[in-house]
Protein backbone atom coordinates (compact mmCIF):
# COMPACT_ATOMS: atom_id res chain seq x y z
CA UNK A 1 0.00 0.00 0.00
CA UNK A 2 1.22 3.50 -0.79
CA UNK A 3 2.49 5.51 2.16
CA UNK A 4 3.15 2.84 4.27
CA UNK A 5 7.16 2.10 4.63
CA UNK A 6 7.53 -0.47 7.79
CA UNK A 7 4.93 -2.13 9.88
CA UNK A 8 5.40 -4.00 12.88
CA UNK A 9 3.71 -4.30 16.50
CA UNK A 10 2.56 -2.58 19.08
CA UNK A 11 3.08 -4.38 22.26
CA UNK A 12 0.88 -4.10 26.11
CA UNK A 13 2.72 -3.78 28.94
CA UNK A 14 1.61 -4.05 32.63
CA UNK A 15 2.97 -3.48 35.96
CA UNK A 16 3.98 -7.15 37.27
CA UNK A 17 3.06 -7.55 40.59
CA UNK A 18 5.90 -9.38 43.22
CA UNK A 19 4.04 -12.41 44.83
CA UNK A 20 6.20 -14.20 47.31
CA UNK A 21 6.15 -18.18 47.40
CA UNK A 22 5.02 -18.44 50.73
CA UNK A 23 1.69 -20.27 51.32
CA UNK A 24 0.17 -18.04 53.61
CA UNK A 25 0.39 -15.04 51.98
CA UNK A 26 -2.98 -15.20 50.76
CA UNK A 27 -4.29 -15.26 53.89
CA UNK A 28 -2.60 -12.29 55.40
CA UNK A 29 -5.03 -9.51 54.34
CA UNK A 30 -3.11 -6.44 55.39
CA UNK A 31 -0.65 -7.24 52.80
CA UNK A 32 -3.48 -6.62 49.99
CA UNK A 33 -4.93 -4.01 51.50
CA UNK A 34 -1.57 -1.68 51.46
CA UNK A 35 -0.84 -2.84 48.04
CA UNK A 36 2.46 -4.74 49.03
CA UNK A 37 2.28 -6.62 46.12
CA UNK A 38 2.78 -2.98 43.96
CA UNK A 39 5.31 -1.78 46.00
CA UNK A 40 7.31 -5.02 45.29
CA UNK A 41 7.68 -4.43 42.38
CA UNK A 42 9.77 -1.65 42.69
CA UNK A 43 11.63 -3.18 46.06
CA UNK A 44 11.49 -5.90 48.68
CA UNK A 45 14.29 -4.64 50.94
CA UNK A 46 17.39 -6.16 49.44
CA UNK A 47 18.82 -3.30 47.31
CA UNK A 48 20.96 -2.18 50.42
CA UNK A 49 20.99 -2.94 53.92
CA UNK A 50 18.25 -2.26 56.32
CA UNK A 51 17.99 -3.67 59.54
CA UNK A 52 15.27 -3.32 61.42
CA UNK A 53 15.97 -3.34 65.57
CA UNK A 54 12.48 -4.74 67.57
CA UNK A 55 12.58 -2.78 70.64
CA UNK A 56 10.13 -5.44 72.28
CA UNK A 57 10.04 -8.48 74.89
CA UNK A 58 12.43 -10.78 72.99
CA UNK A 59 12.21 -12.24 69.20
CA UNK A 60 12.10 -16.07 69.13
CA UNK A 61 15.56 -16.74 67.24
CA UNK A 62 14.80 -20.16 66.77
CA UNK A 63 11.17 -19.51 64.64
CA UNK A 64 12.36 -20.71 61.17
CA UNK A 65 10.82 -17.73 59.22
CA UNK A 66 13.11 -15.51 61.05
CA UNK A 67 16.14 -17.49 62.17
CA UNK A 68 17.97 -16.19 59.05
CA UNK A 69 17.13 -12.69 59.86
CA UNK A 70 18.87 -11.90 62.50
CA UNK A 71 22.52 -10.01 62.49
CA UNK A 72 24.99 -12.82 63.53
CA UNK A 73 21.97 -14.14 65.87
CA UNK A 74 21.78 -10.51 68.19
CA UNK A 75 19.91 -10.32 71.03
CA UNK A 76 20.39 -7.38 73.78
CA UNK A 77 19.11 -7.50 76.41
CA UNK A 78 18.38 -4.60 78.98
CA UNK A 79 17.38 -4.00 82.44
CA UNK A 80 14.21 -2.19 82.30
CA UNK A 81 14.47 -0.70 85.98
CA UNK A 82 18.23 0.27 84.98
CA UNK A 83 19.04 0.08 81.24
CA UNK A 84 21.55 -1.62 82.43
CA UNK A 85 23.08 -4.63 79.50
CA UNK A 86 21.65 -7.89 81.49
CA UNK A 87 22.42 -11.13 81.30
CA UNK A 88 22.33 -13.51 79.28
CA UNK A 89 22.31 -11.94 75.78
CA UNK A 90 22.02 -14.96 73.55
CA UNK A 91 20.43 -16.78 72.42
CA UNK A 92 17.83 -14.82 71.54
CA UNK A 93 14.87 -15.89 74.10
CA UNK A 94 11.37 -14.21 74.75
CA UNK A 95 10.23 -13.25 77.44
CA UNK A 96 6.86 -13.52 76.07
CA UNK A 97 5.46 -13.94 72.76
CA UNK A 98 4.70 -10.40 71.28
CA UNK A 99 8.01 -9.57 70.01
CA UNK A 100 7.86 -12.50 67.38
CA UNK A 101 4.08 -11.46 66.46
CA UNK A 102 5.77 -8.02 65.71
CA UNK A 103 9.16 -9.27 63.89
CA UNK A 104 6.86 -11.40 61.56
CA UNK A 105 4.83 -8.69 60.89
CA UNK A 106 7.67 -6.61 59.47
CA UNK A 107 10.30 -8.69 58.40
CA UNK A 108 9.37 -12.87 57.82
CA UNK A 109 11.85 -14.70 55.26
CA UNK A 110 9.48 -13.87 52.69
CA UNK A 111 9.15 -15.73 49.29
CA UNK A 112 11.34 -18.87 50.72
CA UNK A 113 7.85 -21.20 50.33
CA UNK A 114 7.46 -20.99 54.35
CA UNK A 115 4.90 -19.87 56.57
CA UNK A 116 4.40 -16.22 55.70
CA UNK A 117 5.31 -12.84 54.24
CA UNK A 118 7.14 -9.84 56.10
CA UNK A 119 6.79 -6.39 54.79
CA UNK A 120 10.46 -6.24 53.72
CA UNK A 121 11.79 -9.25 52.43
CA UNK A 122 14.97 -8.45 52.67
CA UNK A 123 15.52 -6.59 56.03
CA UNK A 124 17.48 -8.15 58.92
CA UNK A 125 15.93 -8.37 62.60
CA UNK A 126 18.07 -6.96 65.52
CA UNK A 127 16.18 -7.69 69.20
CA UNK A 128 16.50 -5.48 71.76
CA UNK A 129 14.69 -7.13 74.71
CA UNK A 130 13.45 -5.12 77.17
CA UNK A 131 11.41 -7.00 79.56
CA UNK A 132 12.46 -9.41 82.05
CA UNK A 133 12.01 -13.81 81.91
CA UNK A 134 10.93 -13.45 85.94
CA UNK A 135 8.21 -10.71 85.15
CA UNK A 136 6.29 -12.47 82.34
CA UNK A 137 4.52 -15.49 81.13
CA UNK A 138 4.37 -16.38 77.62
CA UNK A 139 1.24 -14.36 77.42
CA UNK A 140 2.83 -11.22 78.29
CA UNK A 141 0.93 -11.00 81.74
CA UNK A 142 2.73 -11.61 85.22
CA UNK A 143 4.84 -14.76 86.05
CA UNK A 144 1.32 -15.50 87.98
CA UNK A 145 -1.36 -15.40 84.78
CA UNK A 146 -2.47 -11.77 86.19
CA UNK A 147 -3.48 -9.38 83.30
CA UNK A 148 -5.13 -6.65 85.28
CA UNK A 149 -3.68 -3.02 84.89
CA UNK A 150 -2.13 -3.00 88.43
CA UNK A 151 -1.05 -6.76 89.13
CA UNK A 152 0.68 -7.12 85.67
CA UNK A 153 4.41 -7.39 86.12
CA UNK A 154 5.17 -7.81 82.81
CA UNK A 155 6.10 -4.41 82.47
CA UNK A 156 9.46 -1.95 81.30
CA UNK A 157 10.08 1.71 81.96
CA UNK A 158 12.10 4.63 80.46
CA UNK A 159 15.80 3.32 81.50
CA UNK A 160 15.60 0.24 79.54
CA UNK A 161 14.07 1.75 76.57
CA UNK A 162 16.61 4.58 76.28
CA UNK A 163 19.10 1.87 76.60
CA UNK A 164 17.93 0.32 73.77
CA UNK A 165 17.51 3.12 71.54
CA UNK A 166 21.19 4.43 72.52
CA UNK A 167 21.98 0.65 71.44
CA UNK A 168 20.73 0.79 68.10
CA UNK A 169 22.07 4.42 67.81
CA UNK A 170 25.46 2.91 68.56
CA UNK A 171 25.01 0.48 65.84
CA UNK A 172 23.90 2.17 63.14
CA UNK A 173 25.10 2.71 59.35
CA UNK A 174 27.68 0.02 60.59
CA UNK A 175 28.78 -2.67 57.71
CA UNK A 176 27.11 -5.30 59.99
CA UNK A 177 23.81 -3.30 60.51
CA UNK A 178 23.69 -0.89 57.62
CA UNK A 179 20.46 1.82 57.99
CA UNK A 180 17.96 1.13 60.93
CA UNK A 181 14.91 1.49 61.67
CA UNK A 182 13.55 1.66 65.13
CA UNK A 183 10.10 -0.03 66.08
CA UNK A 184 8.65 0.09 69.23
CA UNK A 185 5.14 -1.57 69.53
CA UNK A 186 5.12 -0.61 73.47
CA UNK A 187 2.85 1.82 75.49
CA UNK A 188 2.39 3.89 78.21
CA UNK A 189 -0.43 5.92 79.52
CA UNK A 190 -1.05 9.31 77.95
CA UNK A 191 1.48 12.20 78.20
CA UNK A 192 1.70 15.71 78.32
CA UNK A 193 5.08 16.31 76.82
CA UNK A 194 7.52 13.67 76.11
CA UNK A 195 10.30 15.61 76.56
CA UNK A 196 9.10 16.33 80.06
CA UNK A 197 7.41 13.07 81.02
CA UNK A 198 9.66 10.62 79.85
CA UNK A 199 13.49 12.82 79.36
CA UNK A 200 15.02 10.18 78.77
CA UNK A 201 13.29 8.65 75.74
CA UNK A 202 12.88 11.78 73.99
CA UNK A 203 16.71 12.28 74.10
CA UNK A 204 17.74 8.93 73.14
CA UNK A 205 15.27 9.56 70.40
CA UNK A 206 16.53 12.79 69.39
CA UNK A 207 19.87 11.21 69.02
CA UNK A 208 18.77 8.31 67.13
CA UNK A 209 17.04 10.82 64.53
CA UNK A 210 20.04 13.20 64.22
CA UNK A 211 21.85 9.61 63.04
CA UNK A 212 19.29 9.00 60.86
CA UNK A 213 17.59 6.12 62.01
CA UNK A 214 13.53 6.28 61.75
CA UNK A 215 11.73 5.33 64.39
CA UNK A 216 7.98 3.90 64.47
CA UNK A 217 5.76 3.18 67.54
CA UNK A 218 2.48 2.28 68.21
CA UNK A 219 0.20 4.79 68.68
CA UNK A 220 -1.59 2.92 71.58
CA UNK A 221 -4.73 0.62 72.33
CA UNK A 222 -6.96 2.93 74.89
CA UNK A 223 -8.50 4.79 72.33
CA UNK A 224 -7.70 7.54 73.88
CA UNK A 225 -4.75 10.02 72.95
CA UNK A 226 -1.80 8.81 71.14
CA UNK A 227 0.47 6.86 74.28
CA UNK A 228 4.24 7.52 74.68
CA UNK A 229 6.78 6.73 72.99
CA UNK A 230 4.22 7.38 69.98
CA UNK A 231 3.92 10.38 71.55
CA UNK A 232 7.67 12.08 71.59
CA UNK A 233 8.36 14.12 69.33
CA UNK A 234 10.82 12.31 66.01
CA UNK A 235 8.61 8.93 66.07
CA UNK A 236 6.14 8.07 63.43
CA UNK A 237 3.06 6.93 65.45
CA UNK A 238 1.03 4.03 64.05
CA UNK A 239 -3.05 3.37 64.52
CA UNK A 240 -4.92 0.51 63.37
CA UNK A 241 -7.45 -0.35 60.93
CA UNK A 242 -9.61 -3.39 60.12
CA UNK A 243 -10.28 -6.22 57.55
CA UNK A 244 -13.27 -3.70 56.43
CA UNK A 245 -10.92 -0.78 55.98
CA UNK A 246 -12.14 1.19 59.30
CA UNK A 247 -9.83 2.54 62.24
CA UNK A 248 -10.29 0.33 65.24
CA UNK A 249 -11.92 1.48 68.14
CA UNK A 250 -9.27 0.87 70.40
CA UNK A 251 -6.53 2.54 68.16
CA UNK A 252 -5.49 5.68 69.61
CA UNK A 253 -5.55 9.51 67.87
CA UNK A 254 -5.15 12.49 68.52
CA UNK A 255 -2.45 15.63 67.90
CA UNK A 256 0.52 13.25 67.31
CA UNK A 257 -1.25 10.92 64.50
CA UNK A 258 -2.91 13.97 62.75
CA UNK A 259 0.66 15.72 62.57
CA UNK A 260 3.47 12.86 61.90
CA UNK A 261 1.18 9.29 61.81
CA UNK A 262 -0.96 7.09 59.69
CA UNK A 263 -2.65 4.06 60.12
CA UNK A 264 -2.47 0.43 58.83
CA UNK A 265 -4.18 -2.90 59.90
CA UNK A 266 -3.41 -3.95 62.86
CA UNK A 267 -6.81 -6.82 63.50
CA UNK A 268 -6.20 -10.19 63.26
CA UNK A 269 -2.90 -10.06 61.04
CA UNK A 270 -1.45 -13.58 60.43
CA UNK A 271 2.39 -13.24 61.71
CA UNK A 272 4.84 -15.52 63.22
CA UNK A 273 5.17 -17.06 66.84
CA UNK A 274 7.26 -18.33 69.12
CA UNK A 275 8.66 -21.92 68.71
CA UNK A 276 7.50 -22.21 65.22
CA UNK A 277 4.06 -21.89 62.80
CA UNK A 278 1.61 -18.79 62.69
CA UNK A 279 -0.59 -16.74 64.90
CA UNK A 280 -3.33 -14.03 64.62
CA UNK A 281 -2.58 -10.56 66.29
CA UNK A 282 -4.19 -7.70 66.78
CA UNK A 283 -3.58 -4.13 68.01
CA UNK A 284 -1.44 -1.06 67.63
CA UNK A 285 1.54 -2.98 68.27
CA UNK A 286 0.87 -4.97 64.78
CA UNK A 287 0.23 -1.45 62.68
CA UNK A 288 3.17 -0.24 63.63
CA UNK A 289 5.82 -2.70 62.29
CA UNK A 290 3.69 -2.66 58.77
CA UNK A 291 4.97 1.05 58.94
CA UNK A 292 8.31 0.07 60.17
CA UNK A 293 8.52 -2.33 57.41
CA UNK A 294 7.46 0.34 54.63
CA UNK A 295 10.32 2.11 56.03
CA UNK A 296 12.73 0.14 55.40
CA UNK A 297 11.74 -0.59 52.12
CA UNK A 298 11.63 2.97 51.37
CA UNK A 299 15.35 2.97 53.00
CA UNK A 300 16.64 0.30 51.14
CA UNK A 301 15.49 1.85 47.56
CA UNK A 302 16.68 5.54 48.37
CA UNK A 303 19.27 4.69 51.46
CA UNK A 304 20.22 8.85 51.69
CA UNK A 305 16.51 9.60 52.96
CA UNK A 306 16.43 11.35 55.86
CA UNK A 307 13.94 10.02 58.65
CA UNK A 308 11.58 13.05 58.07
CA UNK A 309 11.45 12.30 54.35
CA UNK A 310 11.04 8.76 54.83
CA UNK A 311 7.94 9.99 56.88
CA UNK A 312 6.76 12.33 54.32
CA UNK A 313 6.96 9.68 51.84
CA UNK A 314 4.96 7.45 53.92
CA UNK A 315 2.35 10.06 54.71
CA UNK A 316 2.34 11.06 51.44
CA UNK A 317 1.50 7.72 49.78
CA UNK A 318 -1.25 6.74 52.77
CA UNK A 319 -5.27 6.90 51.53
CA UNK A 320 -7.66 8.93 52.94
CA UNK A 321 -10.15 6.20 54.42
CA UNK A 322 -12.82 9.13 55.31
CA UNK A 323 -11.75 10.08 59.11
CA UNK A 324 -10.61 13.15 60.63
CA UNK A 325 -6.48 13.56 60.70
CA UNK A 326 -6.43 12.92 64.36
CA UNK A 327 -8.10 9.30 63.69
CA UNK A 328 -6.55 8.33 60.94
CA UNK A 329 -3.53 10.62 60.74
CA UNK A 330 -2.63 11.48 56.89
CA UNK A 331 -4.52 7.85 55.80
CA UNK A 332 -4.37 4.24 55.57
CA UNK A 333 -0.61 3.32 54.96
CA UNK A 334 -0.36 1.87 51.16
CA UNK A 335 2.86 0.80 50.57
CA UNK A 336 2.81 0.81 46.55
CA UNK A 337 2.13 4.51 46.23
CA UNK A 338 4.84 5.65 49.07
CA UNK A 339 7.76 2.95 47.40
CA UNK A 340 6.59 4.82 44.22
CA UNK A 341 6.97 7.94 45.27
CA UNK A 342 10.38 7.25 46.73
CA UNK A 343 11.66 5.92 43.47
CA UNK A 344 10.11 7.86 40.92
CA UNK A 345 9.88 11.12 42.60
CA UNK A 346 5.84 11.40 41.73
CA UNK A 347 2.46 10.34 40.87
CA UNK A 348 1.18 12.56 38.44
CA UNK A 349 2.24 9.80 35.52
CA UNK A 350 0.25 7.13 37.59
CA UNK A 351 -3.03 6.56 35.90
CA UNK A 352 -4.38 5.91 39.47
CA UNK A 353 -4.37 9.22 40.48
CA UNK A 354 -6.79 9.56 37.73
CA UNK A 355 -8.62 6.78 37.65
CA UNK A 356 -9.38 3.32 38.94
CA UNK A 357 -7.17 0.63 37.43
CA UNK A 358 -6.39 -2.82 38.18
CA UNK A 359 -3.07 -4.30 37.85
CA UNK A 360 -1.63 -6.08 37.12
CA UNK A 361 -4.13 -6.21 34.33
CA UNK A 362 -4.27 -8.45 32.47
CA UNK A 363 -4.51 -10.63 35.55
CA UNK A 364 -2.86 -13.94 34.80
CA UNK A 365 -4.11 -16.27 37.53
CA UNK A 366 -1.08 -18.69 36.91
CA UNK A 367 1.50 -16.10 37.42
CA UNK A 368 -0.31 -13.70 40.01
CA UNK A 369 -2.24 -15.08 43.00
CA UNK A 370 -3.72 -11.15 43.56
CA UNK A 371 -4.76 -8.25 41.40
CA UNK A 372 -5.10 -5.07 43.12
CA UNK A 373 -7.14 -1.64 42.36
CA UNK A 374 -5.37 1.69 43.03
CA UNK A 375 -8.12 4.08 44.16
CA UNK A 376 -7.88 7.35 42.90
CA UNK A 377 -7.57 10.64 45.31
CA UNK A 378 -11.03 11.92 44.01
CA UNK A 379 -12.62 9.38 45.36
CA UNK A 380 -10.71 8.13 48.37
CA UNK A 381 -12.98 7.72 51.53
CA UNK A 382 -14.45 5.63 54.20
CA UNK A 383 -16.67 2.59 53.19
CA UNK A 384 -14.85 1.13 50.46
CA UNK A 385 -16.28 -1.17 48.12
CA UNK A 386 -15.14 -3.33 45.04
CA UNK A 387 -17.71 -5.17 42.82
CA UNK A 388 -16.70 -7.51 39.95
CA UNK A 389 -19.41 -7.99 37.34
CA UNK A 390 -19.60 -9.83 34.15
CA UNK A 391 -19.50 -7.74 30.57
CA UNK A 392 -23.22 -8.43 30.86
CA UNK A 393 -23.78 -7.15 34.18
CA UNK A 394 -23.91 -10.33 36.44
CA UNK A 395 -22.90 -9.98 39.60
CA UNK A 396 -19.88 -11.75 40.34
CA UNK A 397 -17.90 -10.83 43.51
CA UNK A 398 -18.41 -7.76 46.22
CA UNK A 399 -15.45 -7.45 48.33
CA UNK A 400 -14.30 -4.45 51.00
CA UNK A 401 -10.42 -4.44 49.93
CA UNK A 402 -8.89 -3.06 46.97
CA UNK A 403 -7.93 -6.67 45.32
CA UNK A 404 -9.08 -9.81 44.42
CA UNK A 405 -8.25 -13.58 43.79
CA UNK A 406 -10.08 -14.09 41.00
CA UNK A 407 -12.97 -16.41 42.59
CA UNK A 408 -16.43 -15.63 42.82
CA UNK A 409 -18.72 -15.47 45.82
CA UNK A 410 -18.64 -19.11 45.85
CA UNK A 411 -14.78 -19.62 45.91
CA UNK A 412 -14.74 -20.65 42.17
CA UNK A 413 -12.46 -19.50 40.11
CA UNK A 414 -13.79 -17.49 37.54
CA UNK A 415 -13.66 -18.25 33.45
CA UNK A 416 -11.12 -16.39 31.38
CA UNK A 417 -12.90 -13.33 30.00
CA UNK A 418 -13.45 -9.53 30.53
CA UNK A 419 -15.28 -8.39 33.53
CA UNK A 420 -15.96 -5.00 34.57
CA UNK A 421 -15.09 -3.59 38.39
CA UNK A 422 -16.45 -0.70 40.72
CA UNK A 423 -14.94 0.82 42.85
CA UNK A 424 -17.15 3.21 45.54
CA UNK A 425 -16.69 4.99 48.60
CA UNK A 426 -17.67 7.84 50.82
CA UNK A 427 -16.78 10.36 47.99
CA UNK A 428 -18.03 8.62 44.93
CA UNK A 429 -18.00 5.87 42.67
CA UNK A 430 -15.84 4.93 39.50
CA UNK A 431 -15.37 2.11 37.02
CA UNK A 432 -12.59 0.17 34.80
CA UNK A 433 -12.49 -2.64 32.86
CA UNK A 434 -9.80 -5.55 33.12
CA UNK A 435 -9.04 -9.28 31.35
CA UNK A 436 -8.83 -12.37 33.53
CA UNK A 437 -6.25 -15.47 31.57
CA UNK A 438 -5.80 -18.41 33.32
Amino acid sequence: MAGISKVQPSHVYSLRQRVPSDPLVSSQYALSQVNAYGAWTYETGTSSRVTIAIIDSGVDGTQSDLIDKFQYSTSVAFNPNTGAVAVPNNPLHPACYHATHVAGVAAASSDNGSLVAGMSWGAKLVSLKIFLDADCDTNCCSAAGDCSEFGNTCLTNDAGIAAAINYATGVANTAAYGHIVINMSIGGGPVSDCATDSPAVQAAINAANAKNIVVVAAAGNSGGPVENPGFCTNVIPMGATDINNNVAAFSSRGSALASGGLVAPGVALLTTEVGGNTTSATGTSFASPMGAGLAALILSARPTLTPTQVQTYMRAGAEDIGQPSSVQGAGRMNAFRSVRLAVKGTLSDFDGEQKPIAFPNPFRVSQNSLVSFAVPPSIQGAGLKLKIYTVDGAIVRELGTPSWDGKNADGTPVASGAYVFVVSTSKGTSRGRMTVIR
